[in-house]
């Protein structure tokens, strides 16, 4: 862009030359638009700072504050999940409600057992805003367990079973939790985590006991001063860039306002919903309670980790109508597994972005669908902003995260919180009924994230972080972080928090943790470290040392070690100038090669899916080259399609090596070969 002013008789003129390869005229007239409007707010007040310098029209400002958040619908917005619930129970008692494999429990089924857990949980002292934890794999126990909490007016906090014991417990400690839901085989280990935790079992007898019949509760026996539906549903802890994770505290209303009367997607008794997120991550809020609060199915997927076969069947079988995958499991089904999507009516994904590709492959497929790309931080229960798409015509070449959904306002914003034009990149800022009430026993944190709105009295806006800026239309495009949060598989990842938990290591002298793109381009996380006595410590140490403390999308894919880190010339680490990993691998040393043809055939798989040049047979997936399982899903598919063997996902746990596999294939082929004559045994060797 080139542009000129000069003097005329009559006052100043200018003229704008720009390449129309990168510029349509539309965005060079508003440009030029605000640059008359900056001059005239200038001229008006000469002693104004330029960064407080009105460059927008009042018709434009309404536009971006106003018309552009004119989404408030009608919805329930007093109303709680417990009630809303016990509505649908009581309206559709024999339809079903949850299934699991051979499993169905009824809306009236499940309102009687959840009763029977809500008394359980009030007679031992909850309330409003008490928090209860529920560790359970997915199963009809955990949505028991969830409804019962809210039922008892409680705030459920989901643990992850997978989770170190060492993370379950900081989240424990933080929460001031008295009371955890868990199963049997759980128990145990969970009960003697923390001196005074009673922990509850919701197979056993611990619930016998009580009432199935409706609560006596009534509704402002739940309620603080400002209502029930202010009260908390649940904290979710996520990545905090101190070294702990940090609990985000939702409200009631805000999960009614997700899934009540809000049109970026269809909600009622007709849609079939998969429960497949885990309940730490907030998609599942959408998920649990967009099927139960609107008379739905929930199907729950098994606990295992499927493979994309497995995932495709239960999407297939089950009837599914209404589908979440983050990104990368949302493009390794389409590469994959397209067939058994066809009859979902509605897809959801995000979580990183999306490839217009897959979406197109998709969407180019018979049938009438809608895929729906949604973006929204946990702060923002789960969905800020979607984007739907209907034909492969609809998808651009860069998917934006499009417009806020209903009861919710959003906001890009400069430093100094002026809206910035169209076109031109801001900081996100959510307001609505959907925003977080803060962060638990974090109030520093929380009064500089959540900020009074300066467009609407009373009003809170929650501070993203993320860079966006309007389209013409009235959309947003997501352009990127103004820190080094990530999304890794999914989930809001705090590079800080590896590093401090690196750092805890007495070998570590320093360590920065930078994501990369791993072959398939989902992010995935590289530490760099300096040791402390300058030698090199134990790989296989190092990484135990780490997946006591981190969750498994927090593990560095591998280590690299230097004598020192580059700096700039002001003293600062040099992130451009660290080395490329080159495929580092954390490695056991023990580099043997594939000694046989399943070993040869299984070791070309792994370097394919993982994107390295070399590893031993004695690797472990997860420990050594940087395995996880996603990647994991995508390997044993590779596997059935070149081997033609079933393997399950499991077996990549039990036996996480190539050595391992390869012997556990052999035990399958010889399965195979029992029974048949010498003849089909040759051929099906020989194939």
């Amino acid at each position: 862009v080139v542009f000129d002013l000069w003097r005329t008789g009559s006052g100043i003129t200018g003229s704008i030359d720009f390449a129309t390869d990168l510029f349509d005229a539309a965005t060079i007239v508003r440009f030029a638009g605000h640059y008359r409007q900056l001059l005239r707010a200038a001229v008006l007040d000469p002693d104004q700072r330029i960064s407080e310098l009105e460059m927008l029209t009042d018709v434009e400002r309404r536009s971006l504050l106003i018309d552009r958040n004119d989404t408030d619908r009608d919805y329930p917005r007093d109303a709680t999940i417990a009630d809303l619930f016990e509505e649908q129970a009581a309206a559709t008692p024999d339809a079903p409600a949850v299934m699991m494999g051979e499993r169905t429990l009824s809306y009236g089924a499940l309102d009687a057992l959840a009763n029977r857990v809500a008394r359980g949980l009030v007679r031992r002292g909850v309330g409003p805003d008490t928090p209860v934890a529920i560790c359970v794999d997915r199963s009809l126990e955990l949505v028991v367990g969830l409804l019962g909490i809210l039922k008892a007016g409680g705030a459920y906090v989901a643990l992850d079973p997978g989770d170190p014991l060492q993370r379950r417990d900081a989240i424990l400690a933080d929460a001031d939790i008295g009371i955890l839901l868990t199963r049997g085989h759980l128990r145990a280990a969970l009960e003697s985590a923390r001196a005074g935790l009673l922990a509850l079992d919701l197979e056993g007898g611990d619930f016998e006991g009580e009432d199935s019949g409706p609560l006596e509760l009534a509704t402002d026996e739940r309620a603080t001063d400002e209502g029930a539906a202010t009260t908390l549903a649940y904290i979710a802890f996520t990545s905090g860039s101190t070294g702990r994770p940090k609990g985000v505290c939702i409200p009631q209303r805000a999960v009614v306002r997700l899934v009540r009367n809000n049109p970026y997607a269809e909600f009622g008794p007709a849609e079939v919903f998969l429960q497949f997120s885990p309940v730490a991550f907030d998609a599942s809020t959408f998920e649990i309670w967009g099927a139960l609060l609107n008379g739905g199915t929930l199907v729950v997927h098994p606990p295992e980790a499927p493979s994309l076969e497995q995932l495709g069947a239960v999407i297939r079988e089950s009837g599914v109508t209404t589908l979440w995958l983050t990104a990368g499991l949302f493009h390794q089904m389409v590469d994959e597994r397209l067939d058994d999507l066809v009859g979902v009516r509605q897809l959801l994904a995000g979580g990183d972005v999306l490839s217009a590709g897959h979406l197109r492959k998709l969407l180019d497929q018979p049938g009438r669908r809608r895929v729906v790309n949604g973006y929204g931080p946990t702060e923002g229960t789960t969905f800020t902003a979607c984007y739907a798409m209907t034909a492969a015509s609809d998808v651009p070449a860069s998917v934006p995260i499009g417009k806020p959904i209903a009861n919710t306002r959003v906001y890009v914003l400069d430093r100094a919180m002026n809206p910035a034009p169209v076109g031109v990149p801001g900081e996100l800022y959510i307001g609505g009924d959907g925003v977080a009430r803060g962060y638990l026993n974090l109030p520093d944190e929380t009064g500089s994230r959540f900020v009074k709105s300066p467009f609407r009295p009373g009003e809170r806006l929650y501070r993203t972080g993320d860079r966006v800026r309007w389209r013409a239309e009235g959309g947003l495009d997501f352009l990127g972080r103004r820190d080094r949060q990530v999304k890794v598989r999914g989930y809001r990842v705090e590079p800080g928090e590896a590093e401090a938990a690196l750092a805890e290591h007495p070998d570590v002298r320093d360590a920065v943790v930078v994501p990369m793109n791993d072959p398939s381009g989902q992010k995935r996380l590289h530490a760099y470290i300096v040791p402390e006595t300058g030698r090199e410590p134990d790989h296989g140490e190092l990484d135990a040392f780490l997946r006591a403390r981190l969750p498994s999308y927090l593990m560095p894919a591998g280590f690299v070690f230097l004598d020192e880190f580059p700096l700039t010339p002001n003293g600062k680490l040099d992130l451009a100038a660290l080395p490329d990993p080159g495929g580092a691998l954390n490695g056991t040393g023990d580099r043997t090669a594939p000694r046989n043809e399943i070993e040869e055939a299984v070791a070309l798989m792994w370097r394919e899916v993982l994107g390295v040049s070399s590893l031993g047979v004695h690797d472990n997936f997860f420990a050594d080259v940087g395995g996880h399982s996603l990647m994991g899903t995508l390997l044993v598919s590779r596997i059935r399609q070149t081997l033609g063997i079933d393997l399950p996902l499991r077996v990549l746990f039990e036996a996480p090596t190539v050595a391992g596999q390869a012997l556990v294939i052999e035990d399958m082929l010889l399965t195979e070969l029992e029974g048949l004559s010498e003849n089909e045994a040759r051929i099906l060797v020989e194939s």
